[in-house]
């Protein structure tokens, strides 16, 4: 079998977090200090967003475990923002990023076109209304790196640096 649709995935996988990382590599640790307005997300947590969110995506794919379980609560969903020396060091983070791309790279390179109509793995029930298969995951959690990584544009933007 082909596996023409996960091949694509992978391809995509690959250049959005290619085009996320022109963005973590262009700003420096000062940069990402910053917010994107008073109170709202700065880049730290949203770097640290975007390593546990994707942790995840290997949980529900049931591909593998976490590998930082103690980022859920520190930055997934409905986490409150805290201020960034609460935080791990942007140079610890920027690491684990990478960590995370690797073990996701894995499952994108192994993932079968008959995988993606499977039901997601681990779920809970609010979010298997939402994420009725393996193919929907992978188009929403691409979709939400998307979406981070324009915040992220967003500090390049204004930091004035060039990246494309």
């Amino acid at each position: 079998m082909e596996n023409n649709v996960s091949k694509k995935f992978l391809e995509q996988y690959i250049m959005m977090t290619d085009w996320v990382n022109v963005y973590i590599n262009v700003l420096d640790d000062k940069e990402l200090e910053k917010e994107l307005s008073p109170g709202k997300n700065h880049g730290v947590w949203i770097l640290g967003h975007l390593i546990a969110s994707d942790d995840d995506f290997s949980v529900y794919m049931g591909k593998g475990e976490l590998i930082f379980p103690e980022y859920s609560e520190l930055f997934g969903q409905g986490s409150t923002l805290q201020n960034v020396i609460e935080y791990p060091k942007v140079s610890q983070l920027r690491e684990q990023w990478k960590a995370i791309i690797e073990k996701n790279k894995k499952i994108y390179e192994n993932l079968k076109d008959e995988d993606l109509e499977q039901l997601p793995e681990n779920m809970n029930a609010d979010f298997l209304k939402h994420f009725t298969s393996k193919g929907k995951i992978v188009m929403a959690w691409q979709l939400h790196q998307m979406y981070h990584g324009g915040q992220l544009s967003v500090f390049a933007s204004r930091a004035g640096k060039k990246t494309f």
